[in-house]
């Protein structure tokens, strides 16, 4: 090859070498642009069946936040309704009640006090809580006070066939109004509630009355003649159920005696203080018997 031939080829690669380089760079670029944006578009393409079978599996799902929202709603809990009736019991396991109609007292439940568990028969100012099943009444060192305008029911959870309580009631101007009443079960139905008999302390009288074939029937009443206004503002009670014969007692006066209800008498039962509208504040209160 001549030498001016030589010198001609290399200048003519020189020139077009540089755009040669630039072409194809450019090509390289705009291809691998293509291919990643190509990529992509598959990838959704792939995805969104996924995600449309996804939520078609639960046509009636909620939306993440909306979801969160009604199950942090449905895991809040429920506002309490104030309830004065009995129809709620206690929530301590150690005080839970058996109740029955709106105005039955409470009873403790079978099974609830172990063996020895109770075995004192004489209790001095016995106001500790655990010894009653309570529904309205605050219980104190030094007293029970019961809750005024709904019911409030308390009972001592050791039973007796022969009973004696005293007690004092603290009076503003007139005796309270409030029930003594004594509890049993029914041997055939043991869930089943029995209001035996009843002492009724009002303001000017007592009264005596017994639970005959699911009626009340008043036994005996007397009137009471107290002082109005009195400067003790206590005044001393007394009940005694000797298994045939209720004693009753207010001041230093015997006021009531009378036959003990058949269907209470000799079997074993449980003191309940039943208080509705007035308040009533029990003190100095003592229990024995057997």
């Amino acid at each position: 090859m001549m030498p001016d031939e030589l010198e001609y080829k290399t200048r003519n690669l020189k020139r077009i070498h540089p755009g040669f380089g630039l072409v194809v760079f450019i090509t390289l670029v705009s291809g691998l642009l293509i291919y990643k944006i190509q990529s992509r578009d598959s990838q959704g393409l792939k995805s969104e069946p996924q995600s449309t079978q996804t939520v078609s599996h639960n046509p009636n799902a909620l939306p993440e936040t909306e979801n969160a929202r009604h199950h942090s709603e449905e895991s809040l809990p429920d506002r309490e309704i104030p309830d004065t009736s009995l129809s709620q019991a206690t929530p301590q396991t150690e005080i839970v009640m058996t109740q029955t109609a709106n105005r039955q007292p409470l009873l403790p439940d079978v099974g609830t006090l172990k063996k020895g568990e109770l075995e004192s028969t004489s209790w001095q100012n016995p106001f500790y809580r655990l010894l009653w099943k309570n529904k309205g009444w605050q219980f104190t060192d030094e007293g029970m006070v019961s809750t005024p305008q709904q019911i409030s029911a308390a009972t001592f959870v050791r039973p007796y066939q022969k009973i004696s309580v005293s007690f004092a009631v603290e009076v503003e101007q007139n005796l309270p109004a409030f029930e003594l009443q004594l509890l049993t079960r029914d041997p055939e139905h043991l869930e089943k509630v029995l209001v035996t008999s009843s002492v009724h302390f009002q303001q000017d009288s007592v009264s005596v009355s017994a639970e005959l074939n699911e009626a009340t029937k008043e036994l005996k009443r007397t009137k009471l003649h107290l002082e109005k206004s009195p400067k003790s503002k206590r005044i001393r009670i007394r009940f005694v159920g000797t298994g045939n014969r209720f004693v009753i007692s207010v001041g230093r006066r015997r006021v009531l005696t009378c036959t003990q209800p058949a269907q209470q008498s000799g079997k074993e039962c449980y003191l309940s203080f039943l208080a509705e509208a007035d308040p009533v504040k029990i003190t100095a209160l003592r229990i024995e018997g057997e």
